[in-house]
């Protein structure tokens, strides 16, 4: 299984596309990022596969590379996912259709960073740029002290001020402040940016045209990086106590639709602009079920040290070649981890929750 992983951007989209060939009942949906070439040249395209009877009212959607270089795993379970329709290892239940979303964000995702082109990460770009956008006053306090160092003796000074901010603040601040996403900084870390991306609209075309007078939408948009190493973390951003929330416990357990491990005990942030909601407001009057579902690689310290990589690696024009391979090997192995039994857990445990969620739709 581990042959399903890729090392770049294009290879991954050419075994997507050459899977999906092998799959009965398909349409392919391609759009091309206008204004930008990839790493090695290449066109950069977010593609999506529709499998099974355009009719169905009932639709499995799932998602790869949202946050760019995440996308290296996800689309490994994409690609075994179409192989296992294909072999008929995997069957879909009548009446029922799989939508899959490859290379979200296909820019990041060709450059090895979690950002789009302009430093946007779109799992905070979905909100109505019509009015103010959230105000985030906890995050520009710490921004000094995650960004911008250059020099090890200032990257450690800093670190000593995040800590001694956080032992003040408390790591429940700390954890809002860094993850529910800011509007104000575009050169800072998980910034929502200051209007409609890209990806953002392309995301509604896929839901325009495959995803329109359904019943029903379950829904998983793959990520890695937050949770324990190996296993499954979910984020269910239905409302909790609804009978959505309750049929992801149903679907996938109580126990992991109400964990707050992936965020070392602390409270879940309250995200803004996310994908999810983004795609529930695209889909009409459908019933939306699902989570955004990550695998755990690094305790959140490392994890937050790969985001660090990620900003340098856009921004420090002062890296040596040397230095900037070796941000480039931290931040991916934070977020696509090299070891072979890292990558086997995530595709096999992939395609057990992708089956759970297709047999809750008999």
């Amino acid at each position: 299984m581990l042959d399903y992983y890729s090392q770049s951007y294009d290879e991954a989209r050419s075994a997507f596309l050459a899977a999906a060939k092998n799959v009965a009942q398909t349409r392919v949906f391609s759009q091309e990022l206008p204004g930008y070439l990839g790493a090695t040249g290449e066109t950069l395209t977010q593609d999506a596969v529709y499998i099974g009877d355009p009719h169905a009212k009932q639709v499995l959607v799932m998602l790869c590379g949202t946050h760019g270089l995440e996308g290296y795993a996800s689309s490994a379970l994409l690609t075994a996912f179409l192989d296992a329709v294909g072999n008929k290892t995997i069957a879909l239940p009548t009446g029922v259709a799989v939508v899959l979303v490859h290379a979200v964000n296909p820019y990041g995702f060709s450059y090895m960073l979690r950002t789009n082109e302009r430093n946007v990460d779109l799992n905070r770009n979905f909100i109505d740029f019509s009015t103010p956008t959230p105000a985030n006053p906890l995050y520009a306090q710490i921004h000094p002290l995650l960004c911008g160092a250059t020099s090890p003796q200032q990257q450690q000074a800093n670190a000593h001020a995040l800590q001694q901010w956080i032992s003040e603040q408390g790591k429940n601040n700390f954890f809002r402040a860094l993850f529910d996403g800011q509007y104000d900084i575009a050169e800072g870390l998980i910034y929502g940016g200051n209007a409609r991306q890209w990806s953002n609209h392309a995301l509604e075309n896929v839901a325009q045209k495959f995803l329109q007078h359904k019943d029903k939408v379950v829904f998983i948009d793959w990520h890695t990086g937050l949770g324990e190493y190996g296993q499954a973390f979910y984020l269910c951003f239905n409302e909790p106590g609804s009978s959505e929330w309750r049929e992801c416990c149903d679907m996938w357990g109580q126990d992991n639709i109400e964990t707050k491990a992936g965020f070392d005990g602390s409270e879940r942030p309250k995200y803004s602009g996310l994908v999810f909601n983004g795609v529930r407001s695209f889909v009409g009057e459908a019933r939306f079920v699902g989570a955004v579902i990550e695998f755990g690689t690094t305790p959140p310290e490392y994890t937050i040290s790969g985001l660090q990589a990620d900003n340098r690696l856009r921004f420090d024009t002062s890296l040596s070649d040397a230095e900037r391979e070796r941000l480039k090997a931290e931040a991916f192995d934070a977020f696509c981890p090299l070891a072979s039994a890292w990558r086997q857990d995530v595709l096999q445990e992939g395609l057990r929750i992708s089956e759970r969620a297709l047999h809750s739709m008999n």
